[in-house]
């Protein structure tokens, strides 16, 4: 009996440590961004400008923009969680070719951008972002103002737009939660009780009724593709359209056919 007791409290003190560990790198594991500092120019995409966006709390992001030609749409754009604005430099290239202007914030700690990522900072630089967007472009946007969320970005774009609405919001690969997520991954672990970091895109596109494209790969293997489905189907929105991508995988969103449905419904606003 005493053995048993002493490999229990063993297991108890290794359970303890595990999820200790979890949750002190919880940020690196939900934010595991590169910051790899590139200039659009390096990165291969010399018709956008960097532009350095000073926060309230003294940090510095790095912005890529450029004006969208005539009253073409302009793009905000939110992206993934893996790597930077870098490894977008062909999505923006594509979006510029078609006289979209585009806008792309480095997250803090990715790119060059200064301090360390949370939802609550991450969720304040979108805020601030879009309220310095005449500035940073050098005017004010003449056509439609369009979110577009990669993966995490989706539920940036989508909170954001629960303070200001866009003219119409595009997220690819999105997510029901955060949480949930990690709460699926990580099942031994009282997960949904106390991760901060949540991100709970369910209920912020429960108040969006703006246009609304959702594209999701069947064969996504990082979000899966019902938590699109759930998103497309909890959005108001009357003006939605869901993009299947029959066998598509995490990134396979940006693929000819994904392109072709994000310039037509661009186009359709």
């Amino acid at each position: 009996m005493s053995r048993l007791r002493h490999m229990l409290s063993w297991l108890i003190i290794l359970y303890i440590a595990a999820f200790a560990t979890v949750w002190f790198a919880r940020i690196a594991l939900i934010y595991p961004f590169s910051t790899a500092y590139q200039t659009p120019k390096d990165a291969g995409e010399p018709r956008l400008r960097e532009y350095k966006l000073k926060t309230d709390d003294g940090n510095t992001l790095i912005i890529w923009a450029r004006p969208a030609k005539g009253r073409k749409a302009t793009v905000l754009y939110f992206h993934g969680n893996a790597g930077n604005l870098a490894g977008r430099a062909q999505r923006f290239e594509r979006l510029i070719d078609r006289g979209y202007g585009v806008v792309a914030m480095a997250y803090r700690g990715s790119g060059g951008s200064t301090g360390q990522p949370s939802e609550d900072v991450i969720t304040k630089d979108a805020l601030l972002l879009r309220a310095n967007l005449a500035q940073i472009l050098g005017m004010a946007p003449k056509g439609k103002i369009i979110y577009y969320g990669e993966s995490l970005g989706t539920g940036v774009a989508t909170k954001l737009a629960t303070n200001t609405l866009p003219d119409a919001l595009i997220l690819e690969a999105p997510y029901t939660a955060i949480v949930d997520l990690a709460a699926k991954q990580m099942p031994i672990f009282p997960i949904r009780a106390v991760l901060d970091q949540r991100w709970e895109t369910r209920e912020y596109i429960k108040g969006i009724d703006t246009p609304t494209l959702v594209l999701h790969g069947t064969n996504d293997q990082v979000i899966p593709y019902a938590h699109g489905k759930i998103i497309f189907d909890l959005s108001p929105a009357k003006d939605k359209v869901m993009k299947t991508l029959q066998g598509g995988g995490h990134s396979s969103a940006f693929s000819g056919e994904g392109q072709t449905a994000i310039y037509q419904f661009i186009e359709d606003l």
